[in-house]
C-alpha cells in the first residue's frame, strides 16, 4: 500500500507527464503548421514516449493499491518565435520534470519505500536520454543558426526518428 503523501507526489508525476504529452503535441502542430513535419514527427515520438511514462506510473499507483486523481491540464503555447524556442521550451520542460522526478525519488527514500524507489529508478535513467535527445538537437539548431538548407537537412533526419523506432 502506498503511503497517502507517495500517491498524491505519483498522481501530480501522472499529471506533469500527461502535460508535457500536451505540450509536445502542441509543438508538433506548430511544426506541422511552418511545414516542418520532420521536427513534427519527432515531438510526436515525444509526445507518445510521454504518454508512456504516464501511464507506467498510473499502472505502478494501481498496483500498489492508490487511487489515480487526474487533474486538467494547462492550455499549451502554440505559437513560438521558430524551431529554435521550440527547443528552448522543450528541455525546460524535461529539467522540469527530471527535478520533479528526483524528488519523488527523494520522498521515496524518506519514506524508505523501496519498491517506488525501484520503480523510480527506471525514470531517472530514462530522463538522462531524455534530456541529451533535446541537448542534441539543440545543438545541431545552434550549429544550423539561419541556414535553411541545414534545418531541411535536420528536418528530414528528426523525421526518421519514427522509422528508427520500429526497426
Amino acid at each position: 500500500m502506498l503511503d497517502k503523501s507517495m500517491e498524491k507526489s505519483l498522481n501530480r508525476q501522472i499529471n506533469q507527464e500527461l502535460d508535457g504529452a500536451y505540450n509536445y503535441l502542441a509543438m508538433a502542430a506548430y511544426m506541422d503548421r511552418i511545414n516542418l513535419t520532420g521536427f513534427a514527427t519527432w515531438l510526436r515520438a515525444q509526445r507518445e514516449e510521454e504518454l508512456a511514462h504516464a501511464m507506467r506510473l498510473y499502472q505502478y499507483v494501481l498496483d500498489r493499491g492508490g487511487r489515480i486523481e487526474l487533474e486538467a491540464l494547462s492550455k499549451p503555447q502554440a505559437d513560438f518565435e521558430g524551431v529554435r524556442e521550440v527547443f528552448v521550451k522543450a528541455i525546460q520542460l524535461e529539467k522540469q520534470n527530471t527535478s520533479a522526478i528526483n524528488d519523488l525519488f527523494r520522498l521515496a527514500v524518506e519514506q524508505g519505500d523501496y519498491a517506488t524507489q525501484s520503480h523510480l529508478q527506471w525514470f531517472i535513467d530514462e530522463q538522462v536520454e531524455e534530456e541529451k535527445q533535446f541537448d542534441e538537437v539543440s545543438g545541431l539548431l545552434d550549429m544550423v543558426g539561419e541556414d535553411k538548407s541545414a534545418l531541411l537537412l535536420l528536418n528530414d533526419k528528426l523525421g526518421a526518428r519514427k522509422d528508427e523506432e520500429k526497426k
